[in-house]
């Protein structure tokens, strides 16, 4: 057995250990649960974003009205979404329950799929309008859905730390970090 010495480095070299093997487990437990998604996240509607974009071929500014004039893109307030859904336009369960909420005059509150920390500066209208980064980029293929999805693939910071490279864009600190 070995003593530690007088200023205890065996026991000092143990606990770094122990503290790495529970990181890299912590981490790995996080990996294969879904720690790289974002946590669930509930709608009001099950929105079907496919048979906005693709079958009636709205534009994403329709429902996201600031995503090319803000640093935000906004989500659809109850006047948008009232424009088509004052009356039912089908059968389906979940638009005649966006019907009933419209006339109730019930606000929709849509919750937000894609956060970023308090430190981060994100601007929709220079990546969408100065740069001509197209939505699925970032987003995926979200259009396609035909339900809200439940959660998303966190974005990291390699993934805009790739992109800026790629385009020759600064990648100092202050560009994106408050």
């Amino acid at each position: 057995m070995t003593s530690p010495d007088r200023d205890g480095a065996p026991d000092r070299r143990l606990a770094i250990a122990a503290f790495a093997v529970m990181f890299c487990a912590a981490a790995a437990i996080g990996f294969v649960t879904g720690g790289l998604r974002s946590p669930s996240v509930d709608q009001p509607i099950a929105f079907n974003h496919r048979k906005h974009v693709v079958e009636n071929q709205l534009g994403c500014s329709t429902c996201h009205q600031f995503y090319e004039t803000e640093t935000f893109s906004g989500l659809p307030a109850a006047d948008v979404c009232s424009t088509c859904h004052s009356e039912p336009q089908g059968k389906s369960s979940e638009e005649a329950k966006l019907v009933r909420l419209l006339k109730e005059g019930r606000p929709l509150v849509w919750n937000s799929l894609f956060r970023q920390p308090s430190h981060i500066f994100y601007s929709h209208r220079r990546h969408v309008m100065k740069a001509h980064i197209r939505c699925e980029t970032c987003h995926g293929s979200i259009a396609l859905t035909t339900s809200p999805p439940r959660s998303v693939k966190r974005l990291k910071m390699a993934d805009c730390i790739a992109c800026h490279e790629q385009r020759n864009v600064s990648v100092d600190c202050t560009t994106c970090h408050r």
